[in-house]
């Protein structure tokens, strides 16, 4: 499941979470004020029935950001309504603050799904002053029904578990939202996105911070396509895009011990700690790439690559380390291609 149907799903069930949610509180809050005779209650209740059904219709046919609105709204005003009949110490002021982290989350899900932004510092200005305004109401007002004490803590209990539920629910939403981001973000700095290789950046830092307890084992090697640009100019930009993504492939299969990146263009970087069976590797590799069929459309290509080779040397910085294995691609370019290049012959005397 892809990003957009991921949070459109999210939408959804935390709508209709919501809807349902109100209609159970209407049947508790109804049997509440049925059963210690709160008229005033009952009635309000009745209201609110009404709306959470039609509700359930804005949500089932997608009107989210209506849905969202009423939702806000009935909550609101039983909480207003709840104050008014019973005062404060049933706890229903809670819900105007346990609302907020519920804003937020929506707010991000309405602007990335229905690219619609929710009022969000109005919305939280709304429920904080009416948090303050119920306990103002309540300070200079005696509610309109005695309450037992019974009843009281019942509702402490149910009103807190609710509104503590709710702002858990959406700080863990909050939470997964914000892990999944970063390692979003992380991935997209240090891969390439066309063949799904790390990239240069990647491979620079590990040239700086190595893993490899003995760096005197570590060997990189260039490869470059041969003849990419006849690849392009041929066939188009998309079967290149596709012979790089085919040899990323076959590079990454081949070498599954190395750390396999994107240079640049058409060229990779294949970086290893196991300085055994070096020239073995990247001669099969070199194979194994000459020897596949490129299908692309009614097209079949065969491609070669040249490759320079470079063990690791305590005399050279890390750009001098590329350089020497720039050098010997270079000249597996101009001696023929399709080879695997250690040593050219000028590195002899």
């Amino acid at each position: 499941m892809d990003g957009s149907n991921k949070n459109t799903t999210h939408i959804r069930v935390l709508t209709l979470f919501f809807g349902v949610f109100l209609l159970f509180t209407d049947v508790f809050f109804l049997l509440v004020g049925i059963n210690y005779d709160m008229p005033v209650m009952r009635y309000v209740i009745y209201a609110k029935i009404l709306l959470n059904t039609s509700n359930l219709y804005f949500i089932q046919n997608k009107h989210y950001y209506i849905s969202t609105f009423i939702i806000y709204t009935v909550i609101l005003s039983f909480m207003i309504t709840g104050v008014v009949c019973m005062g404060t110490a049933p706890a229903f002021q809670i819900y105007a603050l346990g609302m907020i982290a519920c804003i937020g989350y929506n707010g991000y899900l309405h602007k990335r799904i229905l690219k619609k932004e929710l009022p969000f510092a109005l919305s939280i200005t709304i429920h904080v002053l009416l948090y303050a305004g119920v306990y103002l109401y309540a300070r200079f007002n005696k509610p309109l029904y005695e309450t037992p004490q019974s009843a009281v803590d019942i509702l402490v209990v149910f009103n807190s578990v609710a509104t503590f539920s709710i702002v858990i629910l959406y700080t863990c939403l909050f939470h997964n939202v914000a892990i999944s981001s970063e390692e979003k973000l992380e991935r997209l700095a240090v891969i390439d996105n066309l063949t799904g290789l790390y990239n240069r950046h990647y491979l620079l830092a590990a040239l700086e911070n190595p893993e490899i307890e003995k760096p005197e084992a570590c060997w990189l090697a260039l490869l470059d396509i041969d003849d990419f640009k006849k690849v392009n100019d041929t066939y188009g930009h998309n079967c290149g895009d596709y012979i790089l993504h085919q040899v990323a492939d076959i590079s990454k299969q081949t070498c599954s011990d190395c750390i396999v990146c994107r240079w640049g263009g058409e060229e990779f970087v294949i970086l290893s700690g196991n300085s055994r069976s070096s020239i073995e590797l990247l001669e099969k590799l070199r194979k194994n790439i000459a020897d596949e069929r490129f299908s692309f459309g009614e097209s079949e290509l065969s491609i070669t690559v040249t490759i320079g080779a470079a063990y690791y040397d305590s005399g050279l910085t890390n750009e001098g380390w590329l350089s020497k294995a720039d050098e010997r691609l270079y000249y597996g370019k101009s001696h023929g291609k399709n080879q695997v290049v250690y040593k050219a012959p000028a590195e002899e005397n």
